[in-house]
C-alpha cells in the first residue's frame, strides 16, 4: 500500500469517527508539519504549539477535506495559515532559518575561498543571524521561502497551497529574498568596520 492510499484509507476511517485513525495520521505527518512550523519561527515551543495546532484544526475539519487537492496540500496550507495566525496573535519577532543564504552570507565576504571553511562556532554564529534575519521578514514573504527554499516544494504547488497566484509566489520570493540579501549585507558591512 502507497503512503497516498494508507492516508486515504486513513482518512476514511478519520471520517467515520474512528479516533485511532487521527493518531495514525499523526504519527505520520507530525515530523513534516513540525519541521515547516519550527521552519518558520525557528523556536521549539512554538513550533511545538503551532503543530499541535495544526492537527487540532485537522481533526475539527476533516469534513471538509473533499479530496479536490492532495492531503498534503491541504495539510501545509493549515500548517501555513496556522503559522501566520499564531505569528499575528503573538505580534512579536521570531526566528527562522533559511540555509540557502549561508551561501549569500559567505559571499559577502572579501575573503579567499580558504577562508570560507568556518569552524564549528562561525557556522552556528551564522546561522543565528541569518534565522534571526528571515524571522524578521514579513510573514508574507517567510512562508514561501521556507517552502520553496527549505522545503524544496515547487512554486505551482506553494500557488495551490497558499491559494494565491503563481506570479505572486514568484514576486513574493524575489521580494523576500532580496529583503534578506539586504539585511545580510548591512551587517556584513557593520561587522567589518
Amino acid at each position: 500500500m502507497t503512503n497516498e492510499e494508507k492516508t486515504n484509507h486513513l482518512l476514511q476511517r478519520l471520517k467515520e469517527g474512528d479516533k485511532k485513525a487521527f493518531d495514525e495520521i499523526v504519527s505520520l505527518y507530525e515530523k513534516t508539519v513540525y519541521r515547516i512550523c519550527h521552519r518558520f519561527f525557528y523556536n521549539d515551543e512554538d513550533a511545538m504549539d503551532a503543530t499541535q495546532d495544526v492537527f487540532i484544526k485537522l481533526y475539527r475539519n476533516i469534513d471538509r477535506f473533499e479530496g479536490r487537492s492532495s492531503f498534503n496540500t491541504w495539510l501545509y496550507r493549515i500548517a501555513a495559515n496556522t503559522c501566520f495566525t499564531i505569528s499575528e496573535k503573538k505580534k512579536k519577532e521570531k526566528e527562522g532559518l533559511l540555509q540557502m543564504v549561508i551561501g549569500w552570507w559567505n559571499s559577502l565576504s572579501e575573503h579567499t575561498p580558504e577562508e570560507f571553511v568556518l569552524d564549528e562556532e562561525e557556522k552556528a554564529f551564522n546561522k543565528k543571524i541569518v534565522g534571526e534575519n528571515v524571522a524578521k521578514l514579513p510573514e508574507l514573504y517567510r512562508i514561501p521561502l521556507i517552502l520553496k527554499d527549505m522545503e524544496g516544494m515547487p512554486i505551482e504547488k506553494i500557488s495551490e497551497v497558499l491559494e494565491i497566484p503563481l506570479g505572486t509566489v514568484k514576486s513574493r520570493l524575489n521580494r523576500g529574498r532580496a529583503m534578506l540579501h539586504e539585511k545580510l549585507e548591512s551587517i556584513m558591512k557593520v561587522n567589518k568596520e
